[in-house]
């Protein structure tokens, strides 16, 4: 399952604000000041840096350069769930051990809010200059203080050419199709309620963190009319359908969208959501507590460097945001633009967000509703 799925999955399970009820405070090796200036610039060789991560989610071949030529153990611990790495920080109060971690970018703004995160010395990470602007100064974290870019995705949709044959524009267009008498039955949406209700919102001009019951009756109307009859599946990670041909036209993730495109016809084709779609991104993060920042400061700039991004996408496949680390990847990377979704794409294409509780209950009663019509 894709870093993205594994996410989706983590974040229908439960709401992070109920793992956040209790401040996280600085304790252990942090610094007695969160004045970035004040951080110690020593690389030590010989010491560990400590990370926290999703699993595969950083290239084995970065990680061993990155030792060569620093000194520096890296050693990885993995979670299997946003939750669970919240869970840590929070019940760890600063004493959790980690230098680094990798954080959805959503979470953000609540692990700020209860002083969970040191900020960045951004000073030491001259390689954020080569960020794709879709990537940075987003909402979550707008001056990007406590959270720096580590790779993403975005949303659009599949189709098999050979079956549909006029090529979706919008995500009305592409809801529209779905009665299509050639696509009857072999379509998928994702099954999650922040992706599939909220393309709704993306298609109308609607803002996606609405609160108005009424945007959500209008999406809950539209979808049981126009997508519910013909639906085969809500999917999260529709490649192997996609592949073999049971679903020829599918709301997909960018990754899950790729991998479909490799194991599949030649006809498949992707396109971005339209006129919005969203930025799903997951960032380096510094916990309060962290002991080796000089050392989380040296590695997070060695993999902002174009080369060990490239190596980056080759290992998990995502966009790190840099820019000119498609220059470093061979000419024959399968399906370069869809790695590389934000090339060319105006930054206010992609719209970020930070639901709240009441956003989430509204959101998640709809799909739930809906849910329940596909299932009769």
């Amino acid at each position: 399952m894709s870093t993205r799925s594994r996410r989706l999955l983590a974040m229908s399970a439960a709401l992070a604000s109920a793992l956040l009820g209790t401040a996280a405070c600085s304790s252990g090796n942090a610094p007695t000041s969160t004045t970035s200036s004040s951080y110690p610039t020593a690389i030590a060789a010989g010491s560990t840096l400590h990370i926290y991560s999703w699993a595969d989610y950083i290239a084995p071949d970065n990680i061993a350069a990155f030792e060569r030529a620093t000194g520096v153990k890296v050693a990885v611990d993995t979670y299997a769930s946003s939750e669970e790495a919240l869970a840590k920080l929070r019940l760890t109060s600063g004493t959790s051990g980690y230098d680094l971690v990798v954080m959805d970018g959503s979470y953000v703004p609540q692990l700020v809010a209860n002083h969970a995160l040191l900020p960045w010395d951004k000073a030491r990470l001259p390689g954020m200059k080569g960020l794709s602007p879709a990537f940075v100064g987003k909402s979550w974290d707008p001056t990007n203080t406590y959270a720096i870019p580590k790779s993403g995705g975005s949303t659009g949709y599949v189709w098999d050419s050979a079956v549909l044959t006029t090529a979706p524009t919008s995500w009305n267009e592409f809801y529209t199709a779905f009665a299509n008498p050639s696509v009857h039955g072999r379509t998928s949406v994702i099954d999650g309620a922040a992706s599939f209700v909220t393309s709704y919102f993306w298609g109308n001009g609607i803002d996606s963190e609405t609160t108005d019951p009424a945007n959500y009756d209008k999406a809950s109307g539209y979808f049981a009319s126009t997508v519910m009859p013909h639906l085969k599946s809500f999917n999260s990670y529709p490649r192997g359908d996609l592949a073999s041909g049971d679903v020829v036209l599918a709301q997909a993730f960018t990754g899950d969208a790729r991998g479909a495109m490799i194991d599949g016809p030649k006809t498949l084709r992707f396109a971005l959501g339209s006129p919005k779609t969203d930025l799903y991104v997951d960032h380096w993060v510094l916990p309060q507590g962290a002991g080796n920042i000089a050392a989380a400061h040296a590695f997070v700039q060695f993999l902002l460097e174009p080369e060990h991004a490239a190596t980056d996408t080759l290992f998990h496949g995502y966009n790190t945001g840099v820019l000119a680390s498609r220059d470093h990847l061979p000419a024959d990377t399968a399906y370069l633009d869809i790695i590389f979704f934000d090339r060319g794409v105006p930054a206010d294409r992609f719209v970020t967000s930070t639901p709240t509780p009441q956003t989430r209950k509204l959101s998640l009663q709809t799909f739930q509703r809906l849910k329940a019509q596909a299932a009769r």
